[in-house]
């Protein structure tokens, strides 16, 4: 678990401290306004390399060299141990235990001179390396024939272990099981493994015959050795041509005396083998998306692996974001390595359309699975400035909201009381309809506000009016306020203000009958009375703060768009 991330002296970070709790496997969403800092957020992982923090000119904090960076981090192991992690200008002890990465946005502006006495300039997508360096083209060699000599008399049972060395996939799992193959090449395994070649060697048969003795009288026993069942059962999940279990423990035996008698070679083999997968993978992938004439694809580069781009005129915006986002991602995979590790996505899904925000989800569910099957831990952070609890962009299953802005604004607890009890059957139908939106006619439930424990007063819509249009009060003249008043306040009236322009007696009642604010506006427009666009634009405010949901920061998002100078600007246009 990330428990607590701190930033000091990085880009518009002076300092900053982030208590999260963040869980590993699942899809963390950090969100906060715009011009918090999310952007210097991810400048500070991605201005970390495995040794310090080397900050470029351009992420000095208050363009000062002087104020030292610093990033902390406090990580709980999966045993439970805290370890206080730090990276600065001349140390980490970040990288000892976390691998980290960051995707943001490659296109950026490029200048291209002077035309007619003014500067000109064109959008630029940077080229996205997917590897930093190809491994060199290394085979495992063809020691077929030294195999058989070690076997002995009866070698013609073993099957040709090329096989399994052509499938790149299964190759993948080998590379990630060398302390399997080293450890079965110890003295105590090969002796067991040797007196069961004996034993065979002493069969008679052909190749199949001698196969279907291994089945029937050893190959119980070969499971049960340590290491070697490890490559045995491997070899015998992939579909490789090998139609026996006793066939796939053949060849996990070569393959262990492959390994064994050159381990370098055996790695560099399966680097090469591991980099043609990611390709192929790659180029899969990228042919699901790639629409545009221009042939986006990956090429090998003066030793890399690198997705060349278009000229951004020559590909639609979505295309461009999608296409960067999964080289992103695939350029990720080579990085994070370790068993556990952070990758930050800095507002890339924030401007993706639907189709391509839902692949993109699929696309980094699938990678947390990856790790997940592998029994790693990945910290996925995304940034957002958009609330996944009012904006339905965010459709991941498990996802958890961090608001990384917290508020300290006290909210009125009775309006807390009430909105957590709006529902309740005794006054669901007259709160809706007369306190929580405009309605010209007097109730009074003070009895059932009673029973229910709320402010008895409220139960009286005058008066709760009364008590939102106070807090309205409060905010626009810089006095401690309740966010949920102000925003069940500007309901209110802006209902009450296109209510009143209303002459006709029949409209009106069609008004009040109309459900929700905007579609209450739209029939009054229907009708000749048309509200401005700003009463229509603060619906983000007073949307969202008639609703209470339990376990979740309710106020620091809202009390985040208060404090917005032109919404604060709007606001004080309706109550003038």
């Amino acid at each position: 678990m990330l428990k607590v991330i701190e930033i000091e002296n990085i880009k518009g970070i002076g300092h900053k401290r982030f208590t999260l709790d963040i869980w590993p496997n699942k899809p963390s969403l950090l969100v906060a306004p715009n011009g918090f800092g999310k952007s210097s957020f991810a400048v500070a992982f991605n201005e970390m390399n495995s040794r310090r923090i080397n900050l470029t000119e351009e992420n000095y904090h208050q363009e000062n060299p002087a104020l030292p960076p610093r990033i902390y981090i406090e990580y709980e192991r999966p045993d439970s141990s805290i370890a206080t992690l730090e990276a600065t200008a001349t140390t980490n002890t970040i990288s000892s235990e976390l691998d980290f990465f960051v995707i943001n946005n490659p296109t950026k502006p490029k200048g291209v001179g002077s035309q007619f006495g003014r500067a000109s300039a064109r959008l630029e997508i940077k080229d996205v390396v997917l590897v930093d360096r190809i491994p060199n083209n290394v085979s495992f060699g063809n020691q077929f024939r030294a195999s058989q000599g070690r076997f002995g008399q009866n070698s013609r049972v073993l099957p040709n272990r090329n096989a399994a060395l052509n499938n790149l996939k299964l190759v993948e799992k080998l590379s990630q099981n060398y302390q399997a193959l080293e450890r079965a090449n110890g003295q105590r395994i090969q002796l067991r493994i040797n007196a069961i070649i004996d034993e065979i060697n002493q069969q008679a048969g052909t190749a199949d015959v001698l196969t279907d003795w291994i089945t029937a009288n050893r190959l119980n026993d070969l499971k049960q050795i340590d290491y070697l069942n490890t490559i045995g059962n491997l070899i015998h999940e992939f579909d490789v041509g090998y139609n026996s279990e006793s066939k796939a423990y053949l060849v996990a035996i070569q393959l262990i005396w492959l390994y064994n008698n050159n381990p370098n070679n055996f790695k560099a083999a399966c680097a090469y083998s591991n980099y043609q997968l990611d390709k192929q993978r790659f180029e899969h992938t990228l042919s699901t998306f790639n629409c545009t004439w221009k042939g986006i694809r990956a090429s090998q580069t003066g030793g890399q692996l690198v997705v060349k781009f278009p000229e951004a005129i020559h590909i639609s915006n979505g295309q461009r974001d999608i296409l960067t986002f999964i080289s992103m991602l695939f350029r990720a995979r080579q990085h994070l390595k370790k068993d556990a590790n952070i990758l930050i996505i800095d507002e890339v899904f924030d401007y993706l359309d639907d189709a391509n925000l839902t692949a993109a989800q699929y696309y980094i569910t699938t990678f947390i699975k990856d790790f997940n099957d592998e029994g790693k831990r990945l910290y996925p952070i995304i940034l957002t400035h958009l609330n996944p609890n009012y904006f339905k962009n965010f459709a991941f299953s498990k996802q958890k909201v961090y608001y990384l802005e917290k508020s300290n604004i006290q909210v009125n607890q009775s309006i807390v009381r009430l909105l957590r009890n709006r529902e309740h059957i005794s006054i669901k139908d007259d709160v809706s309809k007369h306190l929580l939106h405009f309605y010209p006619t007097h109730i009074n439930k003070r009895a059932e506000f009673n029973g229910l424990g709320l402010r008895e007063l409220w139960g009286e819509s005058d008066n709760f009016y009364q008590f939102l249009f106070s807090e309205i009060d409060n905010y626009l003249n810089d006095r401690q306020f309740c966010p949920f008043a102000v925003c069940g306040g500007v309901r209110v009236k802006i209902e009450e203000i296109a209510y009143n322009r209303l002459q006709n007696p029949v409209a009106q009642t069609t008004f009040l009958t109309t459900k929700k604010t905007r579609p209450k506006l739209e029939k009054a427009e229907e009708m000749g009375v048309i509200s401005p666009e700003s009463h229509y634009l603060l619906g983000i405010i007073y949307n969202e703060g008639m609703h209470w949901k339990d376990n979740l920061d309710n106020v620091s998002p809202i009390a985040s768009k208060l404090e917005n100078l032109t919404i604060k600007k709007l606001i004080r246009d309706v109550f003038t």
